[in-house]
């Protein structure tokens, strides 16, 4: 039997319920005393002669009375064990059955005094530790759970020995999870003399609660397929044709709503079933895949590539400027399907016609729109394949002397056709030259020498801007430094890049490829980006512009004023120097409204310790204007026109213009 039963109801003393049988024998004492003493009396005045029979009367009363109280006591006495007797029965009968129930609870139930040592543990202990409730008695909390458990629990006995109720979960070493509950014991004063420790094994509930866990997210993540599955292309992974018509059907209302352009480009490949008959269809799905990552590689990030079923795919261009840009991507596309692609042991070579059907010039419904598109993709087939048609036939005459523009422009890169030209910087005040602006031009075998206002549009959509401004960035810095090697500098030497330079993300690359390459000091580039760059792509615009500075060169802004960038921005790029409009320049100084907006961006640009360089100066007036606005630094045909290397190398080796 265990020595200390926590949950015991408290004993009452055993002498209560006799309370009043010894209460009566006092009385009954007392009688008789009163009974001897007056027979004492009397047998002494007997002796004396005394008549005493009224006191012998007495005496006999008083006895009988006191006779008859000691055998009620003894009575009740009797009747009252036999009450604490069925009490204390009742009382060990609760007790085993709180015992029997405390040892059959699937729980562990103990109590433990304030020096954390068991009074009393239920039999589930033994499951647990692999000790027998009564060898557990007198040992600690410690010893029997071990001391990492103890550990981790040790601050939440110390709140319950302080009078708090606890709750908390414990790992023990075997990996099960026990949710614990404590709630301390107080004696009569209210002082803690120990504590109830109840625990419960949670860990199965526990991994059903993980299994609940995983079997949802698979559900979620079953659901997310079957989403995307609803609304993708399952082999390419690209939009199917639903979610391309509702895509479409908002493009066709946003060009409505703001007098936009749009194109839909449909997109057939043209030898791909000869390729699926002979080689299989495990390539011809290998083929479509690079097909398709081909064609979301090929056009712009606000443009939409979808697959519409076997091979033919459908590309939606929004917010385009006119059908000709239109006419430039579909030459790309052309361009791009039509090279070799690598499937395993295979270069395959699938090749396309396009159809290209323009919202609004040929409607605004896309069902038909897209029909339109396919009829002049039969056309382009018609016609002999790798090519594309408009629905327009106007339009496509124009659209096919863009394309072939673009097509010589690429021959014109591979045959060297590019060139730069140099146009000086001079200090308003002195007359120096301070450095000099490289600027592209195309020697067109047929146009002549073309501006790259004529031709970089073209470049931008056929994907040949990024390796033409590489190219422009090393050419630069290689004139830069043969100058350098015979003796005219330091000069500073200013490329501008576009914006989709800085998208494609290589342009620190490129500037660090060029200037190890030259040998030029990084000091001497200036770096040049369009102001409304700045505006359109600030994150971007940040992480690649850090690059750039980090080469060393030095960062510019080109037609400050007219793309209202942050300025905040501008300082966090450390940028150095900006540079004006050439059509605010140009209407100095006679537009008074012009000249005012000129004054306050030089005055701005200068309180921001930028340098302020002016475009396009073609007169004194302007020139003395900028000089008195503050503006330090001047370019255009005042000072000197645009050169081939060798025709201003004079002008940069006498550092001083006319």
């Amino acid at each position: 039997m265990l020595s200390f039963l926590p949950f015991r109801t408290p004993r009452r003393p055993r002498l209560l319920p006799l309370a009043a049988p010894l209460v009566i024998i006092a009385g009954a004492l007392g009688v008789l005393v009163v009974a001897g003493m007056e027979l004492f009396t009397a047998a002494r005045e007997y002796a004396a002669g005394a008549d005493i029979w009224t006191r012998e009367l007495l005496v006999h009363f008083l006895l009988a009375a006191g006779v008859s109280l000691v055998v009620a006591a003894v009575i009740m006495a009797q009747q009252a064990l036999q009450r604490i007797a069925a009490a204390e029965g009742a009382l060990r009968e609760s007790e085993e059955r709180m015992r029997l129930v405390a040892d059959n609870v699937p729980a562990l139930i103990s109590f433990a005094d304030r020096q954390e040592r068991y009074r009393y543990a239920n039999r589930i202990h033994a499951d647990w530790f692999g000790l027998q409730p009564e060898k557990m008695l007198g040992r600690t909390v410690a010893e029997v759970f071990g001391e990492a458990a103890y550990a981790a629990m040790q601050a939440d006995l110390r709140r319950v020995l302080a009078g708090e109720d606890v709750q908390f979960e414990l790992t023990t070493s075997d990996g099960r999870t026990l949710q614990v509950s404590c709630v301390p014991q107080r004696g009569e004063r209210g002082e803690v003399q120990g504590f109830y420790l109840l625990g419960n094994d949670v860990s199965p509930l526990k991994r059903s609660q993980e299994e609940l866990r995983i079997a949802a997210a698979r559900l979620q993540q079953d659901a997310q397929r079957l989403e995307f599955l609803a609304h993708h292309d399952a082999l390419t992974g690209l939009p199917n044709r639903a979610m391309f018509a509702d895509r479409a059907r908002e493009a066709v209302a946003h060009a409505r709503r703001h007098g936009k352009n749009a194109a839909f480009l449909f997109v057939d490949l043209d030898n791909f079933k000869d390729i699926n008959d002979r080689l299989g269809h495990e390539v011809g799905d290998s083929l479509l895949k690079a097909i398709a990552a081909r064609l979301r590689a090929s056009v712009r990030g606000d443009d939409f590539v979808a697959r519409i079923g076997g091979d033919e795919f459908c590309v939606l261009l929004q917010d385009i400027a006119d059908p000709r840009e239109a006419a430039a991507v579909a030459q790309k596309l052309v361009h791009e399907l039509g090279a070799p692609h690598s499937i395993g042991v295979h270069d395959l070579r699938a090749g396309a016609s396009i159809g290209i059907a323009c919202v609004p010039l040929d409607g605004e419904d896309v069902a038909t729109l897209m029909r339109l598109a396919d009829t002049a993709m039969y056309r382009a087939k018609q016609l002999g394949r790798n090519g594309y048609q408009f629905f327009s036939a106007a339009l496509g005459q124009d659209a096919a002397a863009a394309a072939a523009l673009a097509e010589e422009l690429r021959q014109g890169v591979q045959r060297g056709e590019l060139f730069l030209v140099y146009q000086p910087r001079v200090d308003i005040a002195t007359r120096q030259v301070l450095g000099a602006e490289a600027l592209l031009r195309w020697r067109h075998p047929r146009l002549g020498v073309l501006s790259p206002e004529s031709f970089l549009p073209l470049a931008d959509d056929s994907g040949l801007l990024v390796p033409i401004g590489a190219w422009v960035l090393r050419e630069a810095c290689a004139q830069a430094r043969r100058w350098r090697d015979t003796g005219i500098g330091p000069l500073t030497v200013a490329v501008n890049v576009t914006a989709r330079q800085l998208r494609h993300g290589g342009l620190a690359e490129q500037v660090r490829e060029a200037l190890e390459s030259s040998g030029l000091p990084a000091e001497a580039l200036l770096v040049e980006l369009p102001e409304a760059a700045v505006r359109q792509i600030p994150e971007a615009l940040e992480e690649a512009m850090r690059g750039v500075a980090a080469t060393g060169a030095r960062l510019g802004v080109d037609d400050f004023g007219t793309g209202y960038a942050s300025l905040p921005l501008l300082q966090r790029l450390r940028v150095d120097s900006v540079c004006i409009d050439r059509q605010l320049i140009a209407g100095l100084p006679g537009d008074g409204e012009r000249a005012s907006l000129a004054r306050a961006l030089i005055v701005l640009a200068r309180g921001l310790k930028f340098d302020v360089v002016a475009k396009g100066v073609e007169n004194g007036a302007q020139r003395d204007f900028l000089a008195d606005a503050g503006c330090r630094i001047g370019q255009g045909e005042l000072f000197a026109p645009p050169r081939p290397a060798d025709n201003v190398e004079p002008l940069l080796r006498t550092r001083r213009a006319a």
